[in-house]
């Protein structure tokens, strides 16, 4: 094994060494059960070239760990919007929410997400924007939750994506983030908010239910 092996092997080490403190151990004792290193998706370890990708994939194995831990499936499932471009946004939102739970108990946690999501945000390009029909509204919606819960601060391209929906987000979601912060805990009030706000949003009236 040369050098760089040994290193990736390390760090590979690591991470599932954190995923099992964090999902199984970490916090209190509930819903416990047995560490599957199947389910953490490290795979793409190998093909890591740079400082960056380190920085994402110990991000996304936090974030792996944490929806473990924070996330009843069940209770996600019942609350999810029948609109897919609602479904997508009720995942970001449920995403911010286990993540956010971490961050607050674990400095550690919190800086990899912070790093992680800056780096994300930088590259984000918008040379061939012009309209709001070419902004993808799944990804303002992240720039938006990130800036509300995490308080990451925006960059010119950023700002750029989020305006393009940004009056739809504040309009439909600025008078409830004081209250799903409240209930960050308590993913029942939590999700089933962010499904009736989401629902009740003027842009997705036309679009028809998944089938």
């Amino acid at each position: 094994m040369n050098k760089e092996d040994s290193i990736k092997e390390k760090f590979k080490q690591a991470l599932t060494s954190t995923f099992k403190v964090i999902s199984d151990d970490f916090i209190n004792n509930r819903n416990k059960s047995k560490f599957d290193e199947k389910s953490l998706e490290i795979s793409e370890l190998e093909n890591i070239n740079d400082k960056y990708q380190f920085i994402k994939l110990r991000a996304e194995t936090d974030s792996q760990a944490l929806k473990k831990k924070f996330s009843n499936n069940k209770i996600f499932e019942k609350n999810i919007p029948k609109k897919l471009t609602c479904q997508n946004l009720y995942k970001t939102a449920e995403k911010i929410r286990y993540e956010m739970l971490g961050s607050k108990m674990l400095k550690g946690i919190s800086k990899n997400f912070y790093e992680n999501y800056n780096y994300k945000l930088k590259s984000i390009k918008t040379e061939k924007t012009t309209k709001k029909e070419e902004v993808n509204i799944a990804d303002a919606f992240e720039i938006y939750m990130l800036q509300k819960f995490f308080k990451i601060e925006l960059n010119k391209n950023n700002k750029e994506v989020l305006n393009y929906w940004n009056d739809d987000f504040k309009k439909s979601f600025d008078k409830h983030i004081n209250y799903l912060k409240e209930n960050l805990e308590n993913q029942e009030v939590y999700n089933s908010k962010f499904s009736e706000i989401l629902q009740n949003m003027e842009i997705f009236d036309s679009e028809e239910s998944q089938e």
